[in-house]
């Protein structure tokens, strides 16, 4: 643990971030990474931290939480079930036994995780039309994108809407905790002229793609010899990209990841397809917690360069938990808000990568504090979002928190309780 806080004073990034500074802020605290790639003071700031009478820094997700509460009254229930559900001991075991069967799924089990997949994606296409792709006619031919791939099951979805679109995957390989492929037409990982080909790699790690020359990574990063300078696909557009990734217990990594590897895997992903959507394409994007900062922020941001964005929660499973699928619908990634957006991806990856080292220099910040760093929002700006986008925001995040609280309400584990 580092003995430096995240409102302290920092005065070092390492050199593979300061490159990525120019455009994009960062604050935590009264702290903000500037355009010179370095921490400093904010113009707002309330006074110094040891200031007995600074006015306390808000939480975001207390704001967000105070105004759907307040707005929405199936975020009341759905928050009184959840609470309800985390005095369950038969809920704590019936998530442990799900856990314990997902690391050590046997062949069967596999198969039945696939088809799941499959049947979500058909469902959110009947609810969104997300995966049906216009084709014929002057219609060049239809290509999909899918980060994350294995097993297939969206890919599959895909492609029985779909069946002349070109796909493209890239997929964690097997032999380091990845799923195995599981799609059941041809495809290859040799061919890069097949109709499905998939490039198996840690997607993670494509410093290229994610601004940092991999020749500038200094020799004593832990993964120095990991990054990749491969831009995949990178000559390709793509009218429906899926980030639908997510960390794998399964998948060994080093330390320093262990904190910040779902902010490393989801702005990897957002880079990669804002960078080949063709314009007017469309993106699903696999979140957690609609009423987080950070998916709250993501909403807010593809509202600025989407047609359309709508949210999708299946009922054909996963529904207890938080998760759901932004859906964004003709996106366009030469608008500057989309710029902007992937140069902020580009320097959370970075800082989630690199690290920020604390005001010795010779210390790393702790996992704690660097997501701290990643996903703090300042209060400002978050009431600055919900004036505008509130509204909007309910409306969208209404009927999935209606599912997850039915499911909630009807578990096997809250009888009695409700």
């Amino acid at each position: 643990m580092s003995s430096h806080s995240a409102g302290a004073v920092l005065n070092q990034i390492p050199s593979p971030n300061r490159t990525l500074f120019s455009s994009a802020h960062l604050r935590v605290g009264t702290q903000e990474v500037n355009s010179m790639g370095e921490i400093s003071e904010c113009k707002a700031s309330p006074g110094p931290a040891n200031n007995s009478n600074a006015t306390p820094r808000v939480q975001p997700k207390t704001l967000l939480q105070e105004y759907l509460l307040e707005h929405l009254p199936i975020y009341r229930k759905l928050r009184e079930l959840q609470r309800l559900g985390w005095q369950s001991e038969a809920g704590d075991t019936h998530f442990q036994n799900q856990r314990q069967r997902a690391d050590h799924a046997d062949a069967k089990a596999k198969t039945g995780f696939f088809r799941l997949m499959r049947t979500i994606g058909l469902e959110l296409d009947d609810a969104t039309l997300a995966l049906t792709l216009p084709s014929g006619g002057n219609s060049p031919r239809p290509a999909i994108l899918d980060l994350c791939m294995a097993p297939g099951g969206f890919s599959s979805a895909a492609l029985y809407r779909n069946p002349a679109a070109l796909l493209r995957g890239i997929s964690l390989p097997p032999s380091q905790g990845g799923h195995e492929m599981l799609l059941n037409k041809y495809w290859s990982d040799r061919d890069p002229s097949a109709q499905i080909y998939v490039s198996f790699r840690d997607i993670t790690l494509l410093a290229e793609e994610m601004g940092t020359p991999a020749s500038s990574v200094p020799a004593s990063h832990p993964d120095a010899a990991s990054f990749s300078s491969d831009r995949p696909f990178m000559d390709q557009e793509f009218d429906l990209v899926f980030c639908d990734g997510q960390v794998l217990r399964t998948h060994e990594r080093l330390e320093y990841r262990q904190k910040t590897e779902a902010t490393r895997l989801l702005t990897t992903q957002l880079v990669l397809a804002l960078q080949r959507i063709r314009p007017g394409g469309t993106i699903v994007i696999l979140l957690h917690k609609a009423d987080a900062w950070p998916s709250v922020q993501l909403m807010h941001t593809f509202a600025a360069f989407a047609d359309g964005v709508e949210l999708f929660k299946p009922r054909a499973g996963h529904r207890v938990r938080s998760s759901f699928y932004l859906v964004a619908k003709g996106v366009r990634p030469w608008r500057e808000a989309a710029v902007e957006a992937v140069r902020r991806w580009k320097v959370q990856w970075s800082v989630a990568t690199f690290g920020v080292q604390g005001g010795r220099g010779d210390e790393r910040l702790s996992g704690e504090e660097e997501l701290e760093l990643l996903e703090g929002g300042e209060e400002e700006e978050v009431r600055a979002v919900l004036r505008k986008f509130g509204p909007a925001l309910v409306r969208m995040v209404e009927p999935v928190f209606a599912i997850q609280a039915e499911a909630l309400r009807n578990a096997p584990w809250m009888k009695n309780m409700v």
